[in-house]
C-alpha cells in the first residue's frame, strides 16, 4: 500500500533550499570517499544506483535531514569519490563504506540502498553486523528478484548496452568507439521524453536531466565493473545472513508486473524484515516524490 504523502512540499525543493547541505571528503584506505551530509542524530547513509552520485537523493536528503544525520555518498568510481582500487566488488564497496564510518568516527548507522545501493547495504550489514543499526533495501522489481539468475537475467536485459560488443584494437578505435557509446547513453540523458513532449516542462524536471548527465559524465567508467560486480555478487545470500531490522521497499511497474511482487517472498526467508510495495511506481519517485519515499521509511528508521 502507498503511504500517504506528507503535507509538506511534494517535490521537496522548497525543503531542499532551505536546508544547509555539507559536501566533505572522507579518507579511507580504498581512496577518498566524497559525501553530502544535512541534519543531525542517528546517521543515515544512503547509497545510489549505477550511475549515479549523492545527487540522486538531492530532493530526498533534506526530508530525511529532519531526523536523521543524513548522509548522501558517491560509492567508489561515482560522483567525485576516487575509483575502487583493482577489481571492484561489491563486497569491496561495502568495506569502503566501513571506512568511511571509521573516518567519520561514526560507530554504527542505518543505510539505505537504491538498487546498486541495496546490494552495498546488504554486503555491509551481512558481513559487518556491528556497525548497523537499520537497513532500507530499495529498488523496482528486477533489482529485488529472489532466484539470482532470474534476477541477474532481468538486470542484464536492462543494463547489456553498457557493455560494449568489440575487442580492444592495436591502434586504439575501441577507445573512440567505447566514447561514442558513452555520448549516446548522455544524450538519452540530456533529452528524456518529458523534456521533449511534456505538456508542462518545470525547472525541476531540467534540473533532475542535468544532474543525471552530470553523474554519467563522471562515472561511465565504472559502470560495466559495477555491474560485473553484481553479477558476481549473492544478493540473496547476503540477505538471509542481515540480522538488523530491515524494510523492503519494492517499486512495481506495469512492464515488470510478470515477476510478481518480491519482497513478501524475501521478508519470509529473513530474520527481521518487513516490506512496503509501492505500485505503479519506479526508481524516478526518488527524485520527483521524495516525501512519498520520506513517508515510508522514516516510521521504520526512527522505531527503536
Amino acid at each position: 500500500m502507498m503511504p500517504a504523502a506528507s503535507s509538506g512540499p511534494s517535490d521537496g525543493s522548497a525543503v531542499t533550499a532551505g536546508t544547509p547541505l555539507r559536501p566533505a571528503y572522507a579518507y579511507t584506505a580504498r581512496g577518498a570517499v566524497h559525501y553530502v551530509e544535512a541534519g543531525s542524530g542517528l546517521p543515515l547513509l544512503l547509497f545510489h544506483a549505477t550511475p549515479g552520485s549523492h545527487r540522486a537523493f538531492h530532493y530526498l536528503l533534506p526530508l530525511l535531514a529532519a531526523h536523521f544525520r543524513t548522509i548522501a555518498v558517491d560509492t567508489p568510481g561515482y560522483g567525485n569519490s576516487a575509483p575502487a582500487p583493482g577489481t571492484p566488488s561489491i563486497e569491496s564497496m561495502a568495506q569502503s563504506m566501513v571506512e568511511l564510518l571509521d573516518a567519520l568516527s561514526l560507530p554504527r548507522a542505518h543505510l539505505l540502498g537504491l538498487h546498486t545501493g541495496n546490494k552495498i547495504a546488504a554486503a555491509m550489514a551481512a558481513q559487518w553486523p556491528d556497525r548497523v543499526d537499520r537497513v532500507v533495501l530499495a529498488g523496482q522489481t528486477h533489482s529485488l528478484i529472489i532466484d539470482r539468475a532470474t534476477r541477474d537475467a532481468a538486470i542484464r536485459e536492462l543494463v547489456d548496452h553498457y557493455f560494449p560488443r568489440f575487442a580492444a584494437s592495436d591502434d586504439g578505435a575501441h577507445h573512440l568507439r567505447t566514447w561514442l557509446m558513452a555520448q549516446a547513453d548522455v544524450q538519452s540523458l540530456w533529452w528524456p521524453q518529458k523534456l521533449m513532449s511534456g505538456a508542462r516542462v518545470a525547472s525541476k524536471d531540467v534540473e533532475i536531466a542535468e544532474s543525471m548527465v552530470i553523474d554519467h559524465l563522471l562515472g561511465w567508467r565504472s559502470i560495466v565493473s559495477t555491474y560485473e560486480a553484481i553479477f558476481a555478487f549473492d544478493l540473496t545470500e547476503a540477505m538471509r545472513r542481515i540480522a538488523a531490522p530491515t524494510l523492503i521497499l519494492e517499486m512495481q511497474t506495469s512492464d515488470e508486473a510478470h515477476f510478481g511482487a518480491q519482497s513478501p517472498a524475501l521478508c519470509a526467508m529473513m530474520k527481521r524484515a518487513q516490506s512496503i510495495v509501492l505500485p505503479d511506481t519506479d526508481a524516478s519517485v526518488f527524485r520527483i516524490r521524495p516525501d512519498v519515499i520520506a513517508d515510508a521509511v522514516t516510521p521504520f528508521l526512527a522505531a527503536r
